[in-house]
């Protein structure tokens, strides 16, 4: 087969949130650039959606808050009276909250529950309100345009690709008990998705990335940088001891992986997650 055609996306219908900057955009971008027939992008800011509108005419800004019910159904009326159908989903919105980076290796018991304890609760509960409610929220907004995806009979059945973490998969919490917990959850929600969707083909995957440049993750992991003379995507950024990519993802990485999720090339699955983390997960201890 052409890889033109296996990994072709040409007329599909998505909708990303979190589309405007990061890796919602890097994603956006690769779909546009290939032919995607629209592709919202989501989110609150809407000068910041528009800015990624520029980029290319099938991006299309859809401002709203994932974390508000009426804001989601107003999200999807949009999109029902203007194409009346989705081929994809992607729950990329996220926050990483409270972490543990302020505290000093070899700390005391003290200092840590001292740390933990003097972040409020409503912080904590947030990482999860959009982490993982808003996904479950966004989902059952779009199932029934999904559904009617599925009935135009294009060369792939409808997907929800939902942007979790490597963090999902380590059991060293330093980027913080809610982040990591909220992504693992998420990963398991997917999958009961999977699960659930069976009758209607409407297929659950999930990203599991790890340092992509975004707003949430330059300060978390700026410190680590070793040559700020090159970009951080280019090899030699990083130590390897600590990033064995030695970089950060690039547009072309997350390009390339959505490409293959949404084309044929990717048509086989569902209920998958799909690691991309240039070997981060290999210098920690994990359950992935």
């Amino acid at each position: 087969m052409e890889r033109q055609e296996l990994f072709s996306v040409e007329g599909i219908v998505a909708v990303i949130t979190g589309g405007g900057t990061g890796i919602g955009l890097m994603m956006a971008k690769a779909l546009a650039t290939n032919g995607a027939a629209k592709v919202y992008v989501v989110g609150r800011r809407e000068d910041v959606l528009r800015r990624a509108a520029h980029l290319h005419p099938s991006i299309i800004p859809l401002p709203g808050d994932v974390t508000k019910q009426d804001d989601l159904e107003h999200l999807a009326q949009r999109v029902k009276e203007e194409v009346g159908y989705v081929n994809l989903v992607v729950a990329n919105a996220g926050i990483t909250g409270p972490g543990l980076q302020e505290l000093q290796r070899g700390c005391t018991l003290s200092e840590y529950v001292k740390l933990a304890w003097n972040t409020p609760m409503d912080d904590f509960n947030a990482v999860y309100a959009l982490n993982c409610t808003a996904t479950y929220y966004t989902v059952l907004a779009f199932l029934e345009l999904l559904d009617e995806g599925n009935q135009r009979k294009t060369y792939v059945r409808s997907q929800v690709i939902a942007t979790a973490s490597c963090a999902s998969f380590l059991r060293n919490p330093m980027a913080g008990y809610a982040y990591c917990s909220s992504k693992a959850g998420l990963v398991s929600m997917m999958k009961c998705f999977s699960t659930f969707c069976v009758p209607w083909g409407i297929r659950f995957n999930v990203i599991a990335a790890g340092l992509f440049p975004s707003d949430l993750s330059n300060s978390m992991f700026d410190h680590f940088v070793i040559n700020r003379s090159i970009p951080i995507t280019q090899e030699g950024a990083f130590a390897r001891s600590w990033q064995p990519a030695e970089r950060a993802g690039s547009d072309d990485d997350m390009a390339g992986l959505i490409l293959y999720m949404t084309s044929k090339a990717g048509s086989f699955l569902n209920g998958s997650v799909l690691l991309s983390d240039g070997g981060k997960v290999a210098t920690m201890p994990s359950t992935y």
